[in-house]
């Protein structure tokens, strides 16, 4: 893989329920971008990204309202859903590849997210497992 090619890409794929009351106005901003696919380089960068606190103020907070779709940025059809809640991450294996026990990750921090976006991405970036 080139250096310059992003590992990861992210979206908004879903609303879950009704967005915060008070939903500021950089948090509406980074809701816009992150309704267009975003790319990010590692899983380091990607796992920073959704412990921080942008992205924490805008769908960590009251009950579960958004969902994102993590997918390979050479396989848009290789995706992982992303659920954030108020205490935690999940990570949701609806193709079920075996990377999570039941299809399930709860993360516990930004550490634990990187590992695990590694640990899928090395399983559905080999070339038997896309572009089926």
């Amino acid at each position: 893989m080139d250096d310059d090619t992003p590992m990861f890409t992210m979206v908004k794929s879903q609303t879950l329920g009704e967005p915060p009351a008070a939903l500021s106005e950089k948090s509406q901003g980074l809701l816009e971008t992150l309704s267009m696919l975003c790319s990010f380089h590692t899983a380091e960068d990607l796992a920073s990204f959704l412990y921080s606190p942008m992205f924490v103020e805008l769908a960590q907070q009251g009950e579960v309202w958004l969902g994102f779709e993590i997918g390979l940025y050479v396989d848009h059809a290789k995706v992982l859903d992303v659920i954030p809640s108020q205490k935690e991450v999940l990570f949701a294996d609806n193709a079920s590849t075996g990377v999570f026990e039941g299809n399930l990750h709860y993360c516990i921090g930004e550490q634990d997210a990187a590992v695990r976006l590694n640990q899928w991405y090395s399983v559905v970036h080999s070339p038997e497992s896309r572009f089926e």
